[in-house]
């Protein structure tokens, strides 16, 4: 993916997402999210339409290191173990392909957990594709040879992605409009704290 895809990645994840699970095997590093603003063509019109579920993966000499200020040892793998966990992306604070912003990120965090082919900075310098995100009190730093995001249909290509991006905020946009109407979609939590600057009350 190019970067002006991956940057309308990050912030559709990164917006008002959260990070809710991972998985490491056979090389391969898998990171999920919820709550992505990109459009969910799947369901009837007058659903909701934000992604639920949206996995960004990594590929040959794939590592990850996570990271917390609380010294919790073990605390990635209860996440891992239990689905009730979601940790909150902090408002576009995620990065990909930057190894600058990688290692800051790493030097936010006192405690390091690597997984995979995780060697420190020099890993970050050399890596081909890199996603960093801060979550608060805990935070993430995965990489790759290779990088792709995927939904419930499978691989999403890049123009997959930009055209979600674009019609969700088309879907945005109406749902503010129809709030209050009784044409109004279902309650949307990704719509409901992404509040328009300017809100026109409800047509009669």
């Amino acid at each position: 993916m190019n970067s002006d895809t991956l940057s309308i990645l990050a912030d559709a994840i990164s917006d008002v997402g959260a990070w809710q699970w991972w998985h490491i095997s056979d090389d391969l590093v898998h990171l999920e999210f919820c709550d992505v603003q990109l459009y969910d063509e799947s369901r009837p019109e007058k659903e909701t339409h934000t992604t639920d579920v949206l996995a960004v993966r990594f590929r040959g000499h794939a590592f990850a290191v996570f990271l917390d200020r609380s010294g919790g040892n073990d605390w990635h793998e209860r996440f891992r173990d239990d689905d009730s966990v979601l940790y909150p992306v902090d408002p576009y604070e995620m990065t990909f392909d930057s190894a600058e912003e990688a290692e800051r990120v790493l030097n936010d965090y006192p405690n390091r957990i690597p997984v995979g082919d995780f060697a420190g900075a020099e890993t970050l310098l050399s890596a081909k594709h890199l996603l960093c995100a801060r979550c608060g009190e805990v935070g993430f730093i995965a990489g790759g040879d290779a990088c792709e995001a995927a939904g419930e249909k499978g691989i999403c290509t890049e123009e997959e992605i930009r055209d979600a991006a674009e019609k969700w905020w088309e879907y945005w946009r109406t749902y503010w409009k129809r709030r209050g109407t009784k044409d109004a979609y279902p309650k949307d939590y990704a719509c409901e704290v992404t509040i328009p600057v300017v809100l026109d009350p409800p047509a009669e």
